[in-house]
């Protein structure tokens, strides 16, 4: 019986700590895509925020050697991060930013752009 509650609280945890991570929906300059569009495009990177550790996290398979990233905040519109991140995956740190709504801009080496939004809060 001891074993399986601490099975069940290591679960608990761990949902808890994955429910902090939000997948960023990324569109392909700023366009949804059409209905006939099944696949997302090879350089397209997985993009999350990790309200816990104040980040946002790239998922990428290096398709794309780098990703150039901007990211805006909504009520000013001035780019408060501008950096690069690398085509294998990588994280931003967003410790320093307000609480505001963003859109992040990344471009692949491609020139492929694609936007999301987050609300850090």
């Amino acid at each position: 019986m001891k074993q399986k509650s601490v099975l069940i609280l290591i679960l608990l945890l761990v949902g808890f700590s994955l429910s902090a991570r939000k997948k960023i929906d990324l569109s392909q300059n700023g366009q949804m895509p059409s209905h006939n569009e099944h696949y997302a495009p090879a350089d397209m990177p997985e993009v999350y925020f990790d309200s816990n550790n104040q980040e946002i996290i790239f998922v990428a398979d290096g398709f794309s050697a780098y990703y150039d990233v901007d990211i805006i905040s909504q009520s000013s519109m001035i780019a408060v991060i501008s950096t690069q991140v690398d085509g294998y995956g990588d994280s931003i740190d967003i410790s320093s930013l307000p609480d505001d709504n963003y859109t992040i801009v990344i471009t692949s080496e491609f020139n492929n752009v694609y936007q999301g939004q987050f609300t850090n809060y």
